[in-house]
């Protein structure tokens, strides 16, 4: 077997199914709690204190995934990948993990501005030191809350776009790339 037909390490693929699940889960509830419940209602109290619980299980998982990407190279490109698409993957992957490490560090960091304590699944999580004296100024907090929700995760979505349509078109192109990282998919016959 060549180097470019290697399959990524089942716990890769464990983390990355998981993160991008998890992923998925936050732009749904960060929508439904913003967009369709009204404010300051209970349901939507629980729905955060959820997306909280959530954000910090991935930001927890990503630390795990970039610790992985630090001792483990991925397997390379496929041979024959255009320059431009090889830096352009490579750029999409970079945009992620700082995406990953920003949005939840974003979301804690406004939740420690907060007055409610921080729960993580029921457990007491710390707040993020310095955080609390600078939110009280509502300016500050608006323009963090608008990074988040809006800056933020509108990037995610074309970064997502952009992930998705890459390994598509390589899947079709003659050089398919989804069973290395897709569990239930077999190498192609070379």
């Amino acid at each position: 077997m060549s180097a470019d037909q290697r399959r990524y390490r089942s716990m890769v693929i464990a983390l990355h199914w998981t993160i991008a699940l998890l992923i998925y889960v936050q732009l749904g509830l960060g929508w439904y709690f913003n967009e369709v419940l009204p404010d300051h209602s209970p349901q939507q109290k629980f729905l955060v204190g959820i997306h909280i619980s959530v954000g910090l299980t991935l930001l927890l998982l990503v630390l795990v995934r970039i610790g992985v990407r630090l001792t483990h190279r991925p397997p390379p490109l496929p041979t024959g990948m255009p320059g431009w698409e090889r830096f352009l993957s490579q750029a999409v992957h970079f945009v992620f993990y700082v995406l990953m490490l920003a949005l939840p560090f974003t979301g804690w960091a406004l939740a420690s501005g907060g007055k409610n304590p921080i729960s993580f699944w029921g457990l007491p999580w710390p707040r993020l030191p310095g955080v609390a004296a600078l939110l009280p100024d509502k300016a500050a907090h608006e323009s963090l809350q608008h990074l988040h929700v809006y800056v933020l995760i509108w990037v995610v979505v074309i970064n997502l776009a952009l992930h998705v349509a890459g390994a598509l078109k390589h899947q079709f192109d003659g050089r398919p790339v989804l069973w290395r990282m897709v569990p239930f998919l077999k190498r192609p016959a070379a």
